[in-house]
This record gives C-alpha cells, structure tokens and sequence, in this order.
C-alpha cells in the first residue's frame, strides 16, 4: 500500500520547484516582448532609436545598478518575501509600462527591472539554499524555463498584438504570469505556516521559519569577518565573463527581429518568429551543460571552451554568410543558453556558503549587467552611423571573445577568497 503521508509529502517536495520555474518564467519575458514591438512603442510614444532602445536597455542597466541594493534587502528580508515583493513590482510595472505615456513607459520599464533583479539574485541562492547538490541541473532548468519564456514572448508579441492590441501584447507576461507566478509564490511561501500544511512541509523538508531564518542569521554573525571578493581574481574573471555573455546576448535579443527584416526582407512577424529561434535554442543550452558536466564528466575549461566557440558563431555567421541566419541562430541559441548555466555553476562550486553565494553573484552582476546594458544601445548607435548590420555583429562577437578568454580563466583558477 501507498503510505498516504509519504505520497503528499513528496507531492509537497515538488512544490516549491514548480513555484521556483514559474517565477523563472517571468524573470525575461517582460523585457524580451519589447524588440517584436518596438515599431509600435516608437509610433505611439514617438522615440527615435535610442529612446526606443532604453525600454530594453533599462531593465539590464536596473539589474547592474540595483543589484548592490537589492542583495541588502534580500539579506534584510529574506529569499521568500524578497520574491515576492519582486513579482508584484513586475506586475505593477508591466501596467505602467503601456499607460501611453512617456514617464509611465520608462517607470514600468524601471519597476520591472527592479523586481526582476530581485528574481536574479534570489534564483541563484534558492539553488544554493536547497538544491546544492543538483545545481547544475537545477540551474539548467530555470535558465530553460527562462529561454521557454522568451522564446514563446518572442514569437507572439506581434500575432498577440494584431488581436488584442499592442499594450495588452507588451503587458502580458508581466501581469498575467506574473500574478500566477505570485499566487503559488505566496501559497509555497506565506507569512506563517500552521495545521496540517505545515506539518506536511516540514515532513517534506521545506519549512523555513522565522527560527530557522534567525539561526541563519546568527550564523553569519557569528562566522567572523569575511573575505573581500574585490581581492579574489575569480571574482573578477567571472565578472568580465558575465558582461561579456550578457552584453552579447540583450544586443542580439533587441535587433536581431530588426536585422533579419532588413538583412533577409522578412515582415515584423516573420522576423519576430524568425528570432524566437535564437531563444528557442536556449531551451536546450543550459540541459547540455549538465549533460556535458554531470553526464559526460566534462571538466569546466572543456565545457566553457565548447560554449565559447558556439557562441561565436551567431555574430560570425551573420556577418560572413547571413543567408545561414538559422544556423547561426541555432548555435548561438545553444550556446546563450549553456553558458548561464556554466557560469552559475562555477559560483555555486567555488562559493563556501549561502551568503559567500549572494554576495559573489550581487558582485558579478553588478559588474555584468551594468555593462550588458550599453549592448542593445551600442549596436544600435553603430547600426544608425554605419548603416551596415555587418559591423554591429561585430561588437557582439568582441563581447564573446571577452566571455571566452575570461570564463576560461576563472574555471582554471583555484584560488579562494581572501588567499
């Protein structure tokens, strides 16, 4: 017979892992249904280019420039409501964004940065926190369900838009998900756990109490001083590695729809469609790191120089031979995909604790996505001034030789912080 506590208590184990894909789920779609409708934000709003492309470039710069402020509240508040916090400032924002407004455009568009940087930092702790020992396969699966996300925001905004509009196309994600995603936020996660719910978590391993929260905390205080990662070359390295991917990739996400109508003559839909390939890729990416990590028993080096190369070839391809825009698309998308998950790999491998965690990936994303957020602009000013898509390919591929050169370094490096 079925032990009946057992059986829900295993159910209950499953819970927070679907909590924790839904809030994946939302952590890049509001940001990647934007390109598909930057037509549509411009004529409305009347943007020029730049302005256009700071409604994409916004959120990434959010994610640099806030991510020192929300790694204290994080800390303050804890992994849970932090959440949960993020998830209702990306609804918010989603609303204000298509308010028709100019200041209600740039205020969403800062609200959703802000609650996504949340969901970043707390993504990569809750792996840390809970799943350790399956990180590579954990991390593999949110960066997934981030790809699956993007992918289906990519290809729909501009159908969506010609049914229901182009706000309620830009809106969707944030809210409609969004408000999902913090419904079984707050279920998983609420306040207080009491009766038989609580019984059944705590049987399952996933209660988190404010005594248990404490004791975290006393820990910390208790752990003595700790090491400044600002002296620990890894640190650094995985930080250039990081700016390097996330510059290259946020370029390609804002004018690969564009490129594509002018480089191969396709409509806003077909590009639309025709770009989704490049997130669709990244479904996979982050699985073939932990098939090459955990199945194959690839070192990190080995694994990161494969993803490197890959990555390389979606600039190359497109301005060598842009007629094989697909299987450029594909590897690239592969590659965007695998190497977010091998570079949190390496932090929760070289990191010592929970708060060794948040305060190394605070570090590299900070650094990483404050530079990330010049890509979507810079590709852009250079496309404007050059009228060529050829040298503007060419900066994202600068970017990726960065990301090579220096996550291959980190993944060599053995050091630890303060030695």
């Amino acid at each position: 017979m079925v032990d009946k506590p057992s059986c829900r208590a295993r159910i209950w184990g499953l819970v927070p892992i679907a909590a924790f894909l839904l809030m994946a789920l939302v952590l890049r779609a509001p940001v990647a249904v934007v390109p598909p409708l930057l037509p549509e934000f411009q004529a409305a709003l009347h943007l020029d280019t730049i302005q256009a492309a700071l409604l994409t470039s916004i959120p990434v710069l959010c994610f640099g420039l806030l991510t020192p402020l929300v790694s204290q509240l994080v800390h303050w508040l804890g992994i849970n409501h932090a959440v949960s916090w993020g998830l209702a400032a990306v609804i918010v924002g989603s609303l204000l964004r298509v308010d028709g407004t100019i200041p209600g455009a740039y205020t969403g568009t800062v609200l959703i940065g802000l609650g996504l940087t949340v969901g970043n930092l707390g993504m990569p702790m809750l792996i840390s926190r809970q799943y350790r020992h399956r990180a590579a396969l954990l991390t593999g699966a949110s960066s997934a369900t981030i790809n699956i996300a993007v992918t289906l925001a990519t290809a729909t905004a501009v159908p969506v838009a010609m049914v229901v509009g182009w706000q309620r196309s830009s809106a969707l994600w944030g809210t409609i998900i969004g408000g999902v995603a913090l419904v079984v936020w707050l279920i998983v996660y609420p306040p207080g756990v009491r009766g038989v719910r609580g019984a059944l978590r705590r049987r399952a391993g996933l209660e988190t109490s404010v005594q248990s929260v404490r004791e975290g905390r006393a820990q910390l205080r208790t752990a003595g001083p700790r090491s400044s990662l600002l002296r620990w070359p890894v640190a650094w390295l995985l930080a250039a590695a990081f700016s390097g991917h996330t510059l290259a990739y946020y370029a390609v996400t804002s004018w690969l729809p564009l490129a594509l109508v002018d480089l191969r003559g396709m409509t806003a839909g077909q590009a639309g469609a025709g770009a989704s390939i490049f997130q669709a890729a990244g479904i996979v990416g982050p699985f073939m790191t932990s098939w090459l990590i955990d199945g194959r028993g690839w070192s990190l080096t080995r694994s990161a120089l494969l993803v490197g190369v890959c990555w390389a070839a979606l600039p190359l391809g497109i301005v060598l031979v842009p007629a094989g825009w697909v299987i450029w698309s594909l590897l690239g998308g592969l590659a965007q995909g695998a190497f977010f998950t091998l570079l949190f790999v390496i932090v929760v491998r070289r990191t010592r604790d929970v708060d060794e965690n948040r305060r190394l990936t605070a570090m590299v994303q900070t650094i990483g996505y404050s530079v990330a957020a010049t890509g979507p602009v810079a590709m852009g000013w250079v496309h404007d001034h050059l009228h060529a898509w050829g040298p503007s390919f060419l900066v994202v591929f600068a970017a990726v030789v960065v990301m090579i050169v220096t996550v291959v370094a980190a993944a060599r490096d053995r050091s630890v912080p303060g030695a």
